[in-house]
């Protein structure tokens, strides 16, 4: 094989398509490496979910409580769906009686079933923490193995790229709540199985693994499945531009793998894709002010909330809350990169790697460009790409994920060049060799530049627990199995807190509303909305709209008659809810006086 054929394949990464790769070192040397990077890796992911792990059941994430409940939510539902052979695609004990397109919305099968053992065994939070913690270091590992066995002989260089890829600011943004998004552990096989297509004599076998790998990805998270696919399609064509000569002959054993991953995939995703985009409950295009979450250009050389560098007050006008913090890579790192860049740019590889990044940077700029909060009157380029078929599912701002693995390998380049480089300064061997200026100088922008993003412990606050109406066990007297409950006020925070003591209780009844995306019932468009709409009886019933007015006898019918269509049975008001007192005031209005249990006021729905 030409060095040109092993560097389309990875091979001639480690030290450039003209330089031969050096030795391997000894397989028990290899191993010790692997477990010392395992190791390091497992305290890293610890650290950074540290807090949920000092409070098992008692804590929730402080910057983005709704996720971690519809993702305790999800993990529930898998032990339900087992056990009660359950349409995994669909439910309707959330947003009874309409129900939640499962499959629209982020059930993260991959995740979820494999989980439901310890789900069955400890309950959802502890399986949350076990997903997200096992999201990060599943991903630094998978990332690791990669680098150290096809792109770098440095182990260490390895472990920085690894670190990065799994444990940069964007990455512990996503951390904060969307362990889906995280657990990328199979996008590093899946570059290397695509990379390998070129081999003609493993058509068969590489596109039956490369199926195998995108339909597990696809049911983790298929937006990441998407980035995916688009950046290897830019790399692999920035690549072929610079090597045709090198590409075009390995074309046609690369289609024909191509071709079989994609007919494997189609017959296996084929009905969750029907159920997703035609089934019930289905939508169109993500609700319009999401698909104007954009990166703010001065977020690049910004630093997150979760960096060491960071606080929330510098982080949170430049993006929409902790969780999309997807860049803030400080100023330090940048200027790294664009050096590394020019230092590595003879490589074929590097210069498709930089395009690339290149590209996602102005894509995840949006519809319109921002700098430091302010809109600014210049178009970004996703304008052209954000109506389209799948582009339109798309959250712009997360297009700038694809740039940390990018990240990641330049750093892993960079290290290894300079631990090879480095070592052949003016030093002969030993310790002058070790601390040649070029090393020393390697390691101190190295330091300069991750030092100040090294990840903080996400944060925590107390879980609101149930009320002693569920601790307790009273409501098994006032909420039949299988009735529909609504937990008033209505609006966001009850949505998201139904959700939560449903899970709790097992499912024992189901809920109106919840926190899931369907289409939004004020438009004719389908296109996606959160929750379950503003219906009159929602918001007579929400957090103090009423204002103590009474209301006519046309409105308590018609909010009697939208609850019964609903089949709703029961509607429960915690003492401690937000303006108690005058949501109770409406309600009696309709139902008369509710009755007292525990601490919560209950109401059955007449009629139901």
């Amino acid at each position: 094989m030409t060095t040109d054929h092993a560097s389309l394949g990875t091979q001639s990464l480690r030290t450039g398509a003209d330089r031969s790769v050096p030795a391997s070192p000894r397989v028990r040397d290899r191993r010790a490496g692997d477990w010392l990077a395992a190791i390091g890796y497992a305290l890293l992911a610890l650290a950074v979910t540290v807090q949920l792990w000092l409070h098992p059941t008692g804590a929730i994430l402080q910057e983005n409580q709704q996720d971690e409940v519809q993702f305790e939510w999800m993990l529930a539902n898998a032990v339900r769906t087992l056990r009660h052979l359950c349409d995994p695609f669909f439910t309707d004990v959330v947003n009874a009686p309409f129900g939640v397109n499962l499959m629209a919305n982020t059930s993260t099968w991959g995740l979820t079933l494999p989980l439901a053992p310890m789900t069955a065994l400890f309950g959802a939070p502890v399986s949350f923490r076990i997903m997200l913690t096992a999201a990060f270091f599943g991903t630094a590992l998978s990332w690791y193995h990669v680098l150290s066995r096809r792109v770098v002989a440095s182990r260490i260089a390895a472990f920085v790229g690894g670190a990065f890829c799994a444990f940069a600011p964007g990455m512990l943004g996503q951390g904060t709540g969307h362990p889906n998004v995280v657990a990328q552990f199979l996008l590093p096989f899946i570059v290397l199985v695509v990379l390998d297509l070129r081999k003609p004599a493993d058509r068969v076998r590489n596109g039956l693994l490369l199926a195998g790998l995108v339909t597990y990805q696809f049911f983790i998270n298929e937006e990441v499945l998407l980035l995916a696919a688009l950046a290897l399609g830019v790399f692999v064509v920035a690549y072929w531009v610079q090597r045709r000569d090198v590409v075009t002959p390995l074309l046609r054993s690369s289609l024909v793998s191509l071709a079989l991953t994609t007919v494997v995939v189609s017959v296996i995703v084929a009905y969750p894709l029907y159920r997703q985009f035609f089934g019930r409950q289905s939508y169109h295009g993500l609700p319009e002010w999401v698909l104007e979450y954009n990166t703010d250009l001065a977020s690049y050389v910004g630093y997150a909330q979760q960096s060491l560098a960071g606080t929330k007050a510098g982080a949170e006008h430049l993006a929409q809350g902790v969780s999309e913090q997807n860049t803030f890579y400080g100023w330090g790192l940048p200027v790294l990169v664009l050096m590394i860049v020019a230092a590595l740019w003879r490589r074929a590889v590097v210069r498709a790697l930089a395009l690339t990044a290149a590209v996602f940077v102005l894509l995840s700029l949006g519809q319109y460009v921002v700098v430091e909060g302010e809109k600014t009157p210049y178009a970004g380029p996703w304008r052209l790409l954000a109506e389209l078929p799948l582009f339109d599912t798309v959250v712009p701002t997360r297009l700038s994920l694809v740039v940390i693995p990018i990240v990641g390998v330049l750093l892993a380049l960079f290290v290894d060049w300079i631990m090879v480089e480095g070592g052949r300064g003016v030093g002969s061997a030993g310790a002058r060799g070790a601390w040649s200026p070029l090393r020393v100088l390697g390691i101190g922008a190295l330091a300069a530049s991750l030092v100040p993003l090294l990840p903080t412990p996400l944060t925590v606050t107390p879980r609101q627990p149930a009320p002693r109406f569920f601790s307790t066990g009273a409501w098994h007297h006032s909420v039949p199995d299988g009735a529909t409950v609504g937990l008033l006020p209505f609006g966001w925070q009850s949505d998201v807190t139904s959700m939560q003591w449903q899970t709790e209780q097992g499912f024992r009844f189901k809920i109106l509303g919840g926190y899931f995306l369907g289409p939004d019932p004020t438009r004719d468009d389908r296109r996606g909305g959160y929750g379950a709409g503003p219906y009159l009886v929602r918001t007579v019933l929400a957090e103090g709209r009423q204002g103590g007015r009474r209301l006519s006898g046309q409105e308590r019918q018609h909010c009697l008659q939208q609850l019964r269509s609903w089949h709703a049975t029961v509607l429960l008001l915690p003492e401690n809810a937000p303006n108690a007192a005058a949501v109770r005031e409406g309600a009696e209005q309709i139902f008369g006086p509710g009755r007292h249990v525990e601490d919560v006021w209950v109401w059955r729905v007449p009629g139901a």
